[in-house]
C-alpha cells in the first residue's frame, strides 16, 4: 500500500507501465506543477535572486551526504565530467583508465582530452559483465591521472566497487572519477565515505527531475586545486562578484582582471541555468528525500532480484548479476533477437508500447529499469509482454 502511494505521485503512470527510468524518470506532480506554475504567470527573473541555486546545492548535499562547498551546478553528467576534464593539469605521457562498458558520456570527454593534451586513454576489459578490481589494477600505473567509471553500467546494470577503486586509486596517486546518473536516486551513494573525488550526475532519470538539470561533486580539497576553463560572473570569488556588482550598478570600473574563483565546485557552476528546471528539481529531491533513499533502494533492489530471477527460471540469458551489491535498478536481459538495426530496435519498442509498457533496448537486449513506484504486477506484464515477443 506504501508503494501505491508513491504511484499516485507519477501522472505518467497512469497512461503507461514505466520500466525505464534508466533512460528517463517521471516526473512527480509537485515537479510539474512548479513548471506549470511558471508557465501561467510567466518566467520571473528574479527567481535566482530568490535562492533556488543554493536550495538545489543544499538538497544534493544532504543527497550526497557532502558539504554544499562541494556541490557545483549543472545541465547534466556529460557538462559536469567535461568541466573537470579540462581543468586537470595534464602532462604529456599522462594516462586515464575507463571501461569497455562505459556509456559515451564518459568515455568522448577523456578521448577529447587524448586529442588536445596527447594523453593515454586505457580500457579495462569486462570479464562477463563484471569489472573486477583486478582488472583495473593491471591498467593502473604511476602515470594514471583518473580512473573514470560509471558507477552503475547502463547496459550491464553492474555495479562497481567504488571504495575498492578509489583505494587503488590512491596507492598510485590517481583521482577516481565517477558517472553516478544510473546510481543517485535509486541506490545510497555518499562519495566522502567511498572516497570518490568527482562524481557527475544528470537530474532527469531516477531523480525524475527534469532534463537541462544536474550536479557535480568534487571533494574540496580537489576542487580547490583545480582551475575552471570557462569561468562566468558567478564563478569568481564572492568578495570580487561584490565588488563588481557593486561597480556595475555603482558606475564603478567594472572591467576589469578579476582575483580568485567560487569557493569549491561552485567555481563549475553551469552560467545561465533555468531557474525553472532547477525549481522543478528541487521539488523532486524533496520527494525523494522525504521517501528516504533506504526505503527506494530496499524496493528498487527487490524488485531487480524478482525479475532477474523469473527471468532465470525461464531460461532467459540475464546480464545483470544476481549479487545485490552488484547491481541497482537496471536489469539486462538478452534473447534469440537481432537487435542490430534502427527497424528491429523499433520494432521492439513498438511490441510493448502495443501492451502498454515502456522499455529501452540497449546494449544488444532489453533493459529493464525497477524504481521504487514500479511494482510486481508491472514485472508480470513485461513478462508476459516477452514471452509473446519470442
Amino acid at each position: 500500500m506504501e508503494f501505491q502511494s508513491f504511484r499516485r505521485e507519477f501522472p505518467l503512470l497512469e497512461r503507461v507501465v514505466w520500466l525505464a527510468s534508466a533512460g528517463t524518470g517521471p516526473m512527480p506532480k509537485r515537479s510539474l506543477e512548479r513548471i506549470q506554475q511558471a508557465l501561467h504567470t510567466g518566467f520571473d527573473p528574479t527567481a535566482f535572486e530568490e535562492g533556488i541555486s543554493q536550495k538545489v546545492r543544499d538538497l544534493v548535499a544532504r543527497l550526497l551526504s557532502v558539504d554544499p562547498v562541494e556541490v557545483a551546478l549543472t545541465r547534466s553528467t556529460t557538462e559536469g565530467l567535461n568541466a573537470v576534464a579540462v581543468a586537470l593539469p595534464w602532462s604529456q605521457g599522462d594516462n586515464v583508465v575507463i571501461t569497455d562498458q562505459e556509456y559515451p558520456a564518459n568515455a568522448v570527454p577523456w578521448y577529447h582530452q587524448a586529442h588536445l593534451r596527447g594523453i593515454e586513454i586505457r580500457v579495462v576489459g569486462s570479464r562477463d559483465g563484471k569489472l573486477p578490481l583486478d582488472a583495473f589494477a593491471e591498467a593502473v600505473d604511476r602515470r594514471t591521472r583518473v580512473i573514470a567509471v560509471s558507477h552503475v553500467q547502463f547496459g550491464s546494470g553492474f555495479r562497481v566497487d567504488l571504495a575498492g577503486l578509489s583505494e587503488l586509486a590512491r596507492a598510485h596517486g590517481a583521482l577516481l572519477v565517477v558517472d553516478a546518473i544510473q546510481s543517485v536516486g535509486v541506490i545510497r551513494i555518499h562519495p566522502r565515505d567511498l572516497g570518490v573525488d568527482v562524481l557527475a550526475c544528470g537530474g532527469y532519470k531516477w531523480l525524475c527531475g527534469p532534463e537541462g538539470t544536474g550536479f557535480l561533486y568534487a571533494r574540496e580539497e580537489v576542487a580547490e586545486a583545480l582551475r575552471p576553463a570557462a569561468v562566468g560572473f558567478p564563478n569568481i570569488s564572492p568578495e570580487e562578484y561584490g565588488n563588481l556588482w557593486d561597480a556595475v550598478c555603482g558606475g564603478g570600473v567594472w572591467v576589469r582582471d578579476f582575483v580568485g574563483y567560487a569557493p569549491g565546485a561552485s567555481r563549475f557552476d553551469g552560467v545561465g541555468l533555468n531557474p525553472v528546471l532547477f525549481s522543478a528539481f528541487a521539488a523532486s529531491l524533496e520527494y525523494f528525500l522525504e521517501i528516504g533513499l533506504a526505503r527506494i533502494e530496499e524496493r528498487a533492489l527487490e524488485l531487480s532480484g524478482k525479475l532477474i530471477g523469473e527471468l532465470s527460471q525461464r531460461g532467459c540469458e540475464v546480464v545483470t548479476p544476481l549479487a545485490a551489491a552488484e547491481r541497482a535498478g537496471i536489469v539486462l536481459v538478452r534473447g534469440p533477437w537481432d537487435l542490430g538495426s534502427p527497424e528491429a530496435r523499433e520494432a521492439v519498442d513498438r511490441h510493448f508500447l502495443s501492451r502498454g509498457l515502456k522499455v529501452h533496448v540497449r546494449a544488444g537486449g532489453i533493459r529493464v529499469s525497477t524504481h521504487c513506484f514500479n511494482t510486481p504486477d508491472d514485472l508480470a506484464l513485461f513478462l508476459a509482454a516477452l514471452e509473446e515477443l519470442g
